[in-house]
Parts: structure tokens; sequence; C-alpha cells
């Protein structure tokens, strides 16, 4: 018989336990730093929505921080010295409070400039007319300039947009439309140069323009199928097709039956006409105001089929805004 020694184990079974502990604890709290940290990147790294405003479509024009509170104060102090407006040659109809509401939030906010960028508020005069900050691209007060283009966009309102039926929207133009944040470059490219065209409209030529000094620049787009068109007509329709697919972020079948181009069934291909002859009317009577620069659709659309700092309906003072039919 062999006489068998017991062997005395390396570590007590509390020891082992202990060790065994250690080791899932350490992996579960190892797991959880690093659960953690995946964690805060993902919010570092997230951008919450942008804040949306009642009065506009996909645009928010807060944080107000572009807005001096001086001069928010001598606004509140013009409108309980003067409830009724003095020199009001375009916003007629309306009180001074209600003025003061427009010009905050759709001007001011539109632009995201302080009420100084138009108005000398030396002696808190909104009404004044002297000593006014000048636009040095259009070489005149910019005071003067806002009212020719409240008057634009009341004539675009008016006699283009009204066009459109409720259905596409009920939008309606206003600052933020073109502006869009951008006092002078409205079309939110870099440099300060007022540009309607993004410098990214691949595949196109960086210095392609929309054709609009007459009706016959219209006529170049309007492919029939019964008449073959020459190669010059065929790459400007190309170029002008893929500009609006990406100014509206659409494809061709919005606007078009893909099975037969030429046919006009597809509403939407109405609608595209009509702001192509929008766009040809901005050229031809408001390219002064607009620093001799040719409209786009990528001015207002920018990529959304509605445009972003459109104005929800209801929110345009009547004397520039329409009823939508």
């Amino acid at each position: 018989m062999y006489n068998q020694r017991g062997a005395t184990p390396a570590f007590s079974e509390r020891t082992v336990f202990l060790m065994v502990f250690g080791l899932i604890a350490l992996l579960l709290a190892g797991g959880s730093i690093l659960m953690v940290s995946w964690i805060r990147g993902q919010v570092n790294g997230f951008t919450p929505p942008a804040q949306t405003s009642p009065v506009f479509t996909n645009y928010s024009n807060l944080p107000s921080t572009y807005l001096k509170p001086e001069s928010l104060a001598a606004m509140s102090k013009y409108i309980t010295e003067h409830p009724q407006p003095q020199n009001v040659q375009v916003l007629k109809g309306m009180d001074t409070s209600q003025i003061a509401n427009y010009m905050v939030a759709q001007v001011a906010g539109g632009l995201k400039v302080d009420c100084t960028y138009c108005h000398n508020l030396a002696n808190g005069n909104f009404a004044a007319e002297d000593n006014l900050p000048m636009s040095t691209v259009q070489n005149v007060p910019r005071k003067t300039l806002a009212r020719q283009m409240m008057l634009m966009s009341q004539d675009l309102n008016q006699n283009f947009v009204a066009q459109l039926p409720v259905s596409v929207g009920g939008k309606a133009i206003t600052c933020a439309t073109c502006h869009n944040g951008n006092a002078v470059n409205f079309n939110g490219t870099s440099g300060g140069l007022l540009t309607n065209y993004p410098a990214n409209q691949a595949p196109l030529p960086r210095n392609f323009q929309l054709k609009l000094d007459s009706p016959a620049d219209l006529d170049l787009l309007l492919i029939t199928g019964k008449v073959d068109p020459n190669l010059a007509a065929v790459q400007y329709n190309q170029y002008t097709m893929t500009h609006l697919t990406q100014a509206l972020g659409v494809g061709c079948a919005f606007c078009h039956n893909a099975n037969y181009f030429p046919s006009n069934e597809r509403a939407q291909k109405t609608w595209a006409l009509t702001m192509l002859q929008m766009a040809q009317h901005i050229n031809a009577t408001y390219k002064p105001i607009m620093a001799l620069k040719t409209p786009s659709c990528w001015m207002c659309h920018q990529g959304q089929q509605l445009p972003p700092g459109s104005a929800n309906p209801g929110q345009v003072p009547a004397v520039l805004g329409y009823v939508p039919k």
C-alpha cells in the first residue's frame, strides 16, 4: 500500500474567490469605462437639430444674439412714443408695434443683423433718413435698399408664388428666403462675394449660370420630342436640369414622366416653369439691387423642395404677401 500525502493548494479557496471576483470586477469596470467613453464621444459628435421658428420653413432666427439690447430698448421707447408709424413707405396699414415685430422677426432675423445695420439710432429715431448706414455694394443707404427688396418680395409673392397651389405649401418669400441669415453673402458661401451658385454644383462647370435674358432662353428648355435640338441646346438642358435637381434635392421624375420626358402631365413641371419665369423676372427687373448677380434655383431652395427661410402661411404682412389658392 502506498501512503498518499495530501497536496497543499497554492491558494486557499477564499483567495481564489477573491482573485476571480476581482478579475470580473476589473473587466466590468473597464467595459463600463469604455462604454461611457463611447457614449460621450457619440454625444460630443452629435449635432442637435437647429431650432426652427413658427414663422419660417426649416430656418431659425434664434438665438437672437445679433440684436443689441440698446437697440431693442430704443425700439421699445420709440413704440411707446409713436404708436402710429412715421415715414412708412412700404409697410402701410400696420401700427408701429406690428412693424417692429416684423422688422425683428423677418428683416433682422432673416439677415441676422442688428437694427443699426439699416437705421441711424443716434437719437433713437427709427424714422430718420439722415446719416444712414450705406451699402458698399449698391452704394445706396441700406434702409433704401431694404425698402426696394420688400417691394421685390411683394412683387414675387403676388405675381409668381401666388400661381402655385396651396398643396405646394402656401409658403411666401421673405428676407430669409434669399439671405438665409447672411447680410450680403446670401448664398452662405465663403469669401464675402455675392453669389447664387454653390461652388460644389458638380458636375457642372464652375461658371455655369441659368440663361435668363429673354423668353427664348426658357424656350431652349422646352424639348418637345418633335424637333431634334442641336447639341448646344442638349448640353444646356442637361446643365440646367442638373442644377434644378441639385437645387431642390429631387430626381428627374419629380417633374417628368420618366417614360416620356416631353410630357407635361406632372404639375411640378408647370410649377418649375413658373419659378424659372420668376427668376427671369428678377434678373430683368431687380438685378441692380442684387449687385448685378444672376438669380438661380439654388439661391432660395438650397437643396430642399421648400425653400428654407420661406414664411409659413399667414406670417408675412398682408401688404407683402398673398392669399394661397
